[in-house]
């Protein structure tokens, strides 16, 4: 029973941990940052710019909230260290959104996976990893199992978006 109720605990913590504000966003940015790469583009180099820009993206999150949470809040010090730990925590989706759609260009990269192929799985990815967060999201709210699905869709629909968008304007 106890090691239930702990692998239910890290469950809802891992659930907790990766259904942030920061992966939603995350995985928009990176799956924007697909869309937008030029049709000659290499795979390789569209990884480059995903895991730098993402990498960058993180780095100004975590200044940002490192500036806005140190200081004192309602009577209370909070030391710049310790605002930096937070802020670098808080932020992790950021850069945790952009892992498996770089694992699939690499993929193309390396010649594993066509570079189509792999530009179109990673676009995928992102639609998947989109569809999940926000099934979560609904779950960790105690939701029923078919709003959840609905909130899932929803959420996924967003990066179905962000790519009809790519072919609407580039």
């Amino acid at each position: 029973m106890t090691q239930v109720r702990s692998e239910q605990s890290l469950y809802r913590r891992l659930r907790h941990e990766l259904v942030t504000p920061e992966s939603i966003y995350g995985t928009i940015i990176v799956s924007a940052l697909i869309v937008i790469a030029d049709d000659d583009e290499s795979d390789f180099n569209l990884l480059v710019v995903v895991a730098g820009t993402s990498f960058v993206f993180w780095i100004a999150h975590v200044f940002a909230a490192t500036v806005a949470h140190h200081g004192k809040r309602g009577g209370v010090e909070i030391p710049i260290g310790e605002a930096l730990g937070n802020a670098v925590r808080h932020s992790a989706g950021l850069l945790i959104a952009a892992i498996i759609p770089i694992l699939v260009l690499a993929l193309g990269a390396a010649g594993i996976l066509s570079e189509d192929l792999a530009y179109l799985l990673a676009l995928f990815v992102g639609v998947v990893i989109l569809f999940v967060l926000g099934t979560l999201a609904f779950a960790e709210r105690g939701s029923r199992w078919y709003f959840c699905l609905l909130g899932g869709l929803a959420t996924g629909l967003l990066g179905v978006a962000v790519i009809l968008l790519k072919a609407v304007f580039h």
